[in-house]
């Protein structure tokens, strides 16, 4: 399950990554598990980068991450959906038959079919593309994408379409899957507009940690939506060098929302210096850009010195040889006056 979910989440990030931020995006991540007491067929429903959604083969219904079942209203589009699911665990379910028998797999054991479908749609709601992405095992299989004017397959030998497979496929998606699903991800922009359409403008600070050699400054941007940014590092007004960066992807804050960070090692000569730097952030949240600046400043703090092993192990003696001589002092002092107590009681009793 794990590779599965792994597998899933590399595909979200790519769809996610390669969309504008003037589009949203509706995309059902299915799986169909043979072999297996778990259940066999599951959906999950993003909106963009949100779950709104969550269907499989034992509830057999469409449910909202609130653990709400999915309104019932006359001529709602995801209940028009549930229909589509059905027929998607068929069609899983027959493909992962066919490549077990066509790559000569053994009906024993555990196997996987993967669905990636979806569509986009631009910010005034018109139809952008819609596409398809199926894997078997962990193996890509083949895929297509239809944008309207365009209608594109990819897959391998073994699965070549005749020219009638492929006209019945195109007709499919210009007539049926992109009005059906365009409709659907306008629905959910329109139920869900307070999170998909919402702008938090980020958090950004400079963090520097000494290090051996210099130091290590980075320029972090936190907790802000949508997760389109542009972050950029200056040093006297110039941009630093991509390849000189470490970081730079934008990941989840555990908190719906994102942060993104680009370090950069600043040696001992470059603090010296005092050059300037700045972080540069641009986002859709924000009218203007945003900088933050951090001026270098060398001292003696900055450099770490590093003991070598044969003056480590000669100091290490050195502290032991001090503290022995320190505890017999001390023994030797507490013994001196127990003697003296004593002398004194002993005097003390012949005087009585």
């Amino acid at each position: 399950m794990f590779v599965v979910r792994l597998m899933f989440v590399s595909l979200f990030v790519h769809q996610v990554m390669s969309s504008g931020s003037g589009r949203h995006s509706l995309w059902m991540f299915a799986t169909y598990i043979s072999g297996t007491t778990l259940s066999e067929f599951s959906v999950v429903l993003m909106l963009d980068d949100i779950q709104v959604g969550y269907f499989d083969s034992k509830i057999d219904r469409l449910v909202r991450v609130s653990g709400q079942r999915a309104e019932e209203a006359e001529h709602n589009p995801l209940q028009e959906a549930v229909f589509l699911l059905r027929e998607m665990f068929n069609s899983m379910r027959e493909r992962l038959e066919i490549v077990k028998h066509r790559f000569n797999l053994t009906a024993a054991g555990v196997h996987v079919q993967q669905r990636l479908t979806g569509c986009e749609v631009l910010e005034d709601g018109q139809p952008a593309l819609i596409m398809i992405r199926d894997g078997s095992n962990g193996q890509d299989a083949d895929s297509l994408m239809y944008n309207t004017t365009h209608f594109t397959y990819n897959g391998c030998d073994s699965w070549e379409w005749s020219a009638s497979k492929r006209m019945h496929t195109h007709m499919l998606c210009s007539n049926i899957y992109m009005p059906f699903c365009t409709r659907v991800l306008n629905y959910l922009l329109d139920r869900e507009k307070n999170l998909v359409r919402r702008r938090v403008p980020p958090r950004v600070r400079f963090m520097t940690k000494q290090v051996v050699g210099g130091a290590r400054v980075t320029c972090l941007a936190t907790d802000f939506y949508p997760r389109h940014i542009n972050l950029t590092l200056l040093r006297d007004g110039t941009p630093v060098d991509e390849d000189k960066l470490t970081g730079g992807s934008v990941l989840p804050n555990g908190n719906g929302l994102y942060q993104v960070r680009k370090g950069l090692m600043v040696s001992e000569e470059e603090l010296q210096r005092k050059h300037n730097y700045t972080c540069v952030t641009s986002h859709l949240s924000l009218d203007n850009r945003l900088e933050v600046s951090w001026r270098a400043e060398f001292s003696r703090s900055h450099r770490i010195y590093i003991i070598s092993a044969p003056a480590g192990l000669m100091l290490a003696a050195v502290l032991l040889m001090v503290l022995l001589w320190w505890r017999r002092r001390r023994s030797e002092g507490i013994a001196m006056e127990t003697q003296e107590q004593q002398e004194r009681l002993t005097v003390n009793k012949e005087t009585d």
